[in-house]
């Protein structure tokens, strides 16, 4: 199953997986009549929809071919940073969030994921305990949809807190998650994020 989030609205696809996505396309899927009332659906979706989508009648190539047609890759990675038992959370925007960022060109996800939080909260000294289930969402920017697939990382740091927001990017607050406030965190934060992100997060302070 593949779950993309738009805002607060998300396209299900059934019987589809990420790993269609990095497939060789037929050419021939492009010119058919399913990948055309495919791509309006899901374009249409995206523009007008106000609910979640389901899609579990397309065969696979078609959805990857829709998907590569539509949107602008953009990967991203990211931190769930273990400090005394508590995670690091931020403030991105008004919006609670988990620091990360783009993937540069050639770099690699874990590397990325550490230097993104790195930049963000100024906390250093991280090494990465496991990954964990990836988040997918999409926005527009400058007219072109854009798919952002962030792959997170649990990661540990060993430092004093001693956090310092990177302002130039919207970040106004870098804090502690604990029992005390997390329910407030996965009620204020993407839903992306909480459906990849919940069950580790509560795991991780239990």
């Amino acid at each position: 199953m593949y779950r993309l989030f738009c805002n607060n609205k998300m396209l299900v696809c059934i019987n589809f997986f990420e790993h269609f996505l990095d497939a060789t396309i037929d050419s021939d899927k492009l010119s058919s009549q399913l990948f055309d009332n495919t791509f309006n659906k899901v374009k249409n979706w995206l523009e007008n929809g106000e609910e979640n989508l389901y899609i579990d009648d397309v065969d696979n190539d078609i959805l990857a071919a829709v998907f590569k047609k539509i949107f602008h890759f953009a990967p991203a990675a990211g931190g769930l940073v273990l400090i005394n038992k508590s995670i690091v959370a931020i403030e991105r925007n008004g919006r609670m969030d988990l620091p990360k960022g783009h993937i540069e060109k050639n770099e690699q996800t874990d590397i990325a994921a550490m230097r993104e939080v790195e930049e963000e909260t100024a906390i250093s000294n991280l090494s990465i305990i496991k990954q964990l289930p990836s988040s997918h969402h999409c926005y527009l920017l400058n007219g072109q949809w854009t798919l952002k697939k962030t792959s997170w990382f649990l990661m540990k740091s060993d430092d004093e807190f001693k956090p310092k927001p990177q302002e130039e990017e919207g970040i106004s607050n870098v804090f502690l998650l604990n029992k005390d406030n997390v329910n407030c965190f996965l009620e204020n934060t993407y839903p992306s994020i909480r459906l990849a992100l919940e069950k580790d997060i509560l795991k991780t302070l239990n």
